[in-house]
């Protein structure tokens, strides 16, 4: 069996993604984040681990059996390259951050999950945070407000409906600091 790791969208709106059963909560414990600017919503939720807070996920099994497959429809369902799809795999020990070691590294973390729950092996979006690069200032609660303030009124709903999608465990600053100033929850 292969767990699939997801945190936001992918619990809500997994669209073609092929899996059995319902989400899960008892995923890893892993540093999340509102840090990735895109077109299509100005901030999403991704592995942070300068910016992120410790934050539980939850997991669901893939129907498929063969782990190639799972980080291919992974990859299909987040519009992701092989370096921003995670994997272990603990009967071959293979590991994502063996082939792409720039990536977000939670090896360490899914690993131990898999050993203690006794999963062979785990696939999850390793898209990297970009807040930084793409707005050149450094990521913070005010600076990402100030962000989300600029931007056009239906990106700022976008923003606000993903976050009121997440998981309720999902408690990051951010979200916080939005659920606050914006009255949600």
């Amino acid at each position: 069996m292969i767990a699939i790791l997801g945190w936001s969208s992918l619990i809500w709106k997994p669209q073609d993604l092929p899996y059995e059963g319902t989400w899960q909560q008892g995923g890893p414990v892993l540093p999340l984040e509102f840090t990735r600017v895109k077109t299509a919503r100005p901030l999403t939720l991704v592995l942070d681990p300068v910016n992120g807070a410790d934050c539980p996920t939850q997991f669901v099994w893939s129907s498929r059996t063969n782990l190639a497959d799972v980080i291919q429809d992974i990859q299909d369902r987040e519009n992701a390259s092989p370096e921003e799809t995670g994997y272990i795999d603990l009967q071959q020990n293979l590991s994502s951050i063996e082939d792409y070691p720039e990536q977000v590294n939670v090896d360490r973390i899914v690993r131990q999950w898999c050993h203690k729950q006794q999963i062979p092996a785990a696939v999850w979006t390793a898209i990297p945070p970009n807040f930084t690069e793409e707005l050149g200032v450094e990521f913070s609660v005010e600076t990402a407000m100030q962000y989300l303030e600029q931007v056009p009124k239906s990106d700022q709903d976008s923003v606000v409906e993903y976050i009121q999608n997440t998981p309720p465990e999902i408690t990051t600053p951010f979200r916080q600091h939005v659920e606050t100033i914006w009255g949600m929850r």
